[in-house]
C-alpha cells in the first residue's frame, strides 16, 4: 500500500476549493450559480406547466418529510409557526384563485400542499406545544400588512375570468 494520495477527482477538487474561499465569494458564488440554473431550466424546459407540477409536487412531499420527522422525533424545535401559518394563508388563497380560475391539477397540488401545513401547524400548536420555543420565533408580522393591503387593493383592480 502506497502513500495515501488525495483525489484527483474534478469534483471532489472543486468543493474542496470551494469550501476553502471565504463567505462572501461562497455567497457571490451561489447567486452565479442559482442565475445559470434559472437560465438553464428557461433554456431547456419548453413546457413550463410541468415545471409547476413538479415544482408543487416536490413542495407538498417535502412538508410530508416534515411531518414524519415531526411524528417521528416528537420535537418541533427550530420550527416557526408564524412561517407556517404565512404559507398556510398564502396557500389558502392561491388555493382559491386556482379553485375559482382553473381547476386543474394545480388545485389538487395546492390542496394537498395546504393541508400537510396545516398538519404541521396543528402538531407545533397541541401536539408538540412543550417543544415550540415561542420567543425564538420573531417573526414580525407587521412586516407582511402592508403587502396584505396592497394584495387586496390589487385584487379589487384585477378582472377575473371565472369557470364557474
Amino acid at each position: 500500500m502506497g502513500p495515501l494520495r488525495r483525489s484527483k477527482n474534478p469534483v471532489y477538487v472543486l468543493s474542496s476549493w470551494v469550501r476553502r474561499q471565504p463567505p462572501k465569494i461562497k455567497g457571490f458564488l451561489a447567486v452565479i450559480t442559482g442565475i445559470v440554473s434559472l437560465l438553464f431550466l428557461k433554456l431547456v424546459v419548453q413546457d413550463h406547466d410541468n415545471l409547476f407540477v413538479a415544482a408543487e409536487a416536490i413542495h407538498a412531499l417535502g412538508i410530508s418529510v416534515l411531518i414524519y420527522k415531526l411524528m417521528k422525533e416528537k420535537t418541533c424545535a427550530g420550527l416557526s409557526l408564524k412561517s407556517q401559518e404565512l404559507t398556510a394563508l398564502f396557500l389558502a388563497v392561491r388555493l382559491y384563485c386556482s379553485f375559482v380560475m382553473e381547476y386543474d391539477i394545480h388545485t389538487l397540488l395546492d390542496l394537498a400542499t395546504l393541508a400537510t401545513t396545516l398538519w404541521v401547524i396543528y402538531m407545533i400548536r397541541y401536539k408538540l406545544k412543550s417543544t415550540y420555543m415561542e420567543d425564538l420565533d420573531n417573526l414580525p408580522i407587521y412586516y407582511c400588512r402592508s403587502f396584505h393591503v396592497l394584495c387586496l387593493l390589487w385584487q379589487f383592480i384585477q378582472e377575473h375570468h371565472t369557470i364557474l
